[in-house]
């Protein structure tokens, strides 16, 4: 039984919906990862991943409030911008969309603002002589402003001009796709230092993604 300040029943049910959600994320990330990019295959996986991705992370929203666990809620933010703004990308080029929309200024904007908050507190607690997973924060923190200021570049210039459409959506949803094996790793590979559960997918993801968006360049550059 979950231990919070919600009803124990409401919380237990959402708990087992946000576990069952993220074992289908994680399932259809993989079929997206294995499938040819651009495929009927990869785009039906594509979209289970990220409809199962947005459950994800409007059921750990209330978890991480009523636990009081906010390091949750900063890592589903950040995982949660991730997925959406790759969705976005294709979307907007499938939709032939030239202007951006207000959905792609609060994306990033609020990943923009979060990602603030998550450099100043996990700095802080990493300089205050009690850091446990404060670096870990900062370190997604800086990630997603890094990304959320890029895209909000993007925005501003013509798609010709711009980083191609295809290395973007390949670096979110990748991106994404790390953060969720970060989480399952950290809640189930618990006999591995913290640091390592929180950092390692992200160090064996990163040149992945590199290989993804050189493989595809030929296909889609």
């Amino acid at each position: 039984m979950l231990e919070s300040s919600a009803d124990p029943f409401v919380a237990d049910a959402v708990l087992t919906a946000h576990v069952a959600a993220g074992v289908v994320a994680l399932l259809a990330g993989v079929a997206a990862i294995v499938t040819q990019k651009g495929g009927a295959r990869h785009n039906k996986a594509g979209k289970v991943y990220v409809f199962s991705m947005v459950f994800v992370v409007a059921t750990a929203v209330p978890l991480s409030v009523w636990i009081e666990n906010w390091f949750l809620l900063a890592v589903a933010i950040f995982s949660g911008y991730l997925v959406v703004a790759g969705y976005r990308i294709i979307a907007r080029r499938r939709a032939g969309l030239t202007e951006p929309a207000r959905a792609d200024y609060a994306a990033h904007g609020t990943m923009l603002a979060a990602g603030g908050v998550m450099v100043v507190t996990g700095g802080w607690g990493t300089v205050s002589g009690t850091p446990g997973l404060a670096p870990v924060l900062a370190v997604f923190g800086f990630i997603g402003g890094v990304l959320a200021v890029r895209e909000l570049r993007q925005l501003r210039v013509s798609p010709g001009e711009g980083t191609p459409w295809f290395e973007r959506h390949i670096a979110f949803m990748g991106g994404g796709y790390i953060a969720t094996v970060t989480a399952a790793v950290t809640v189930n590979l618990t006999m591995l230092p913290p640091l390592a559960r929180w950092l390692e997918p992200t160090v064996i993801g990163t040149p992945l993604i590199f290989y993804g968006i050189r493989k595809y360049q030929p296909v889609f550059g």
